[in-house]
């Protein structure tokens, strides 16, 4: 066992103004707590975050790296909504003059692996759904993207509804009732869903043919889950935020009470 530095790059339209330096706890694993140095930098295509790991070998330490720093990047992705992901490749193709980056400062760096800290070790299953939706955010394949945004809504709901004899039937009807929790029981209060009673139930037949592979081979049904893709992400996008807010009593963005 010895110390290691382990440099990840972040890709994504975040940047830090100057070099940012902290130390936080990692605690993947409860009761095992090992004080890691974080080192954040800004990079032409992002991030560049160094954290110490202590740990047996060189390979061990960039898995560990990856999963200490990923869960992070979990929470910063859906306080920012947009795409960040770690790659080995130099991706080019992120590289544009007129980019615009949203500015992260050492706080809110700070704040985020705390909130992944907690999470990862009190509620496992919402920060899953938090890396659901980052994976819809980063991924350009439509129906991947579909699939990982609703699945960000299935966690949840699965796990956090009110256990009745209506949720016995499904998920279907647990996500009705964790949106019920949240946003009354008058459909047209609920945003992007405005009063459809199908909603819940439409999405979660396309959820299951994309995971199942019975996508009907025609132009209109691609068409139609490209056209339904922004009204998902935004309501993943509220649900998740208002549940960590109003139900976990840990809000995703300051000031949000």
């Amino acid at each position: 066992m010895r110390t290691y530095s382990v440099e990840l790059t972040v890709f994504g339209q975040v940047t830090a103004l100057s070099a940012i330096n902290f130390k936080t706890d990692k605690e993947l694993d409860l009761g095992n707590i090992f004080r890691s140095d974080i080192t954040i930098k800004s990079h032409q295509q992002g991030l560049r975050i160094s954290s110490t790991v202590w740990t047996a070998d060189q390979d061990r330490a960039y898995k560990v790296a990856l999963l200490f720093v990923g869960k992070m990047l979990d929470v910063l992705a859906i306080k920012t909504d947009t795409p960040l992901f770690v790659s080995n490749n130099d991706i080019r193709n992120l590289v544009d003059k007129n980019v615009v980056r949203a500015v992260i400062d050492g706080q809110e760096f700070r704040e985020c692996f705390d909130l992944s800290r907690y999470l990862n070790l009190n509620e496992t299953a919402f920060l899953r759904a938090l890396n659901w939706y980052r994976k819809g955010l980063y991924t350009e394949d439509p129906f991947d993207k579909f699939l990982a945004y609703w699945n960000s809504i299935n966690v949840v709901a699965a796990k956090y509804h009110t256990p009745n004899d209506r949720t016995q039937a499904g998920i279907i009807n647990q996500i009705w009732n964790c949106f019920e929790t949240l946003w009354g029981p008058n459909t047209n209060d609920w945003e992007n869903i405005n009063g459809d009673n199908r909603w819940i139930n439409d999405n979660n037949d396309i959820r299951n043919n994309i995971a199942h592979g019975a996508i009907p081979v025609e132009i209109g049904y691609v068409e139609d889950v490209i056209t339904r893709l922004d009204a998902v992400q935004k309501v993943a996008n509220k649900f998740l935020i208002g549940w960590a807010d109003s139900q976990l009593h840990r809000p995703l963005i300051n000031g949000q009470r």
